[in-house]
């Protein structure tokens, strides 16, 4: 029986968190009320809202990497969207910086419904080009969008704040953005144990066999890039109180490779995996004063070492450790016996 045979079975079964993953957000909470709470430097705290924004943004990447096979090169059009939409609801129309996420994750999911009409017929490389030039065209819009700030973008922001939580503050920043990554963290597992995530795990494994299954494969990867954008967008929203600009360098595609890398260093397979790989993204470099050029290089050799050594990303090569560790003392003391 295949794989795909096996998820759709599996269709319409309800299932309750899982042990596992619940202990793994108590330690998720556990951690974030750590960090907020108790790391006193600002920037640090900075980073890491940053680090939670990048990696919502990761998992978006994630929903079509890993959900449905694809590389979406032009994902950051929709990060940019949700960046752009709460930088002009804030300084051009005086709406709160919440509106302005909010709007942009419309914005995003209007978008994502218009442009996979128009993509999602195509698969592979044909896919990942056609999403790759409208990011570009996206960035050449921004560029001689006059309200929108031409090439200096926006900046100067009144209020960043969400409720009476304001995000200038290094700790409210974090703890909000950690707040709502937990909150995706638990949408997204509630969607890879339903109906339709088992359906995106089926065309996934096999296009056709799940097609000839009676799966509409066409709509159901339509909306996993509905579902994906306004996460996208809600990420490059929560990075404006870092960054404090927007521009149109928000909307290239080094952004997208950034994530693509994010989510190959932490495994594809694994729910946290793209939130490990941002944080190793993000945070590492910081520690070791790493150029920019430095960076693309020691990040580049990473992934080529995990794709030729562990294709699940670290967690599966940490695995593979453990496992090997655990087999060479049971044949030590089958030895000693």
């Amino acid at each position: 029986m295949t794989s795909s045979t096996q998820a759709l079975q599996a269709q319409g079964m309800g299932e309750a968190l899982p042990k596992k993953h619940i202990l793994l957000l108590l330690v998720a909470a556990a951690l974030i009320l750590g960090v907020g709470l108790g790391v006193q430097n600002p920037f640090l705290l900075n980073l890491s809202g940053y680090t939670c924004a990048f990696a919502l943004f990761a998992l978006s990447v994630n929903i079509m990497l890993g959900g449905v096979g694809e590389v979406p090169l032009g994902h950051s059009l929709f990060f940019g969207v949700g960046a752009y939409a709460a930088a002009i609801s804030m300084n051009l129309l005086g709406l709160p910086f919440e509106i302005g996420v909010l709007l942009g994750m419309a914005v995003a999911a209007v978008l994502a419904v218009l442009i996979g009409f128009l993509t999602l017929k195509l698969t592979g490389a044909y896919f990942s080009i056609v999403s790759w030039g409208l990011s570009g065209v996206a960035l050449v819009v921004a560029h001689n969008l006059e309200f929108a700030g031409g090439a200096l973008g926006l900046f100067g922001f009144s209020r960043l704040a969400v409720g009476p939580f304001d995000l200038t503050n290094p700790r409210s920043y974090f703890l909000t953005t950690a707040v709502a990554l937990l909150l995706v963290l638990v949408l997204l597992w509630y969607v890879r144990a339903s109906r339709f995530g088992r359906a995106l795990e089926s065309i996934r494994q096999g296009r056709h066999l799940a097609q000839s299954l009676g799966i509409n494969v066409f709509r159901e990867r339509l909306k996993a890039l509905v579902l994906s954008a306004p996460v996208a967008a809600l990420g490059g929203a929560l990075c404006v109180p870092y960054l404090q600009i927007v521009n149109p360098e928000i909307l290239s595609v080094l952004r997208t490779v950034d994530a693509l890398l994010a989510v190959l260093i932490g495994g594809t397979g694994l729910l946290f995996g793209p939130v490990i790989g941002s944080a190793i993204f993000t945070i590492l470099p910081q520690f070791l004063n790493m150029d920019a050029n430095v960076k693309v290089l020691v990040f580049s050799l990473l992934i080529i070492f995990v794709m030729m050594v562990a294709p699940g990303g670290l967690h599966q090569l940490f695995g593979n450790v453990v496992s090997r560790l655990l087999d060479m003392q049971k044949k030590k003391r089958e030895a000693g016996a």
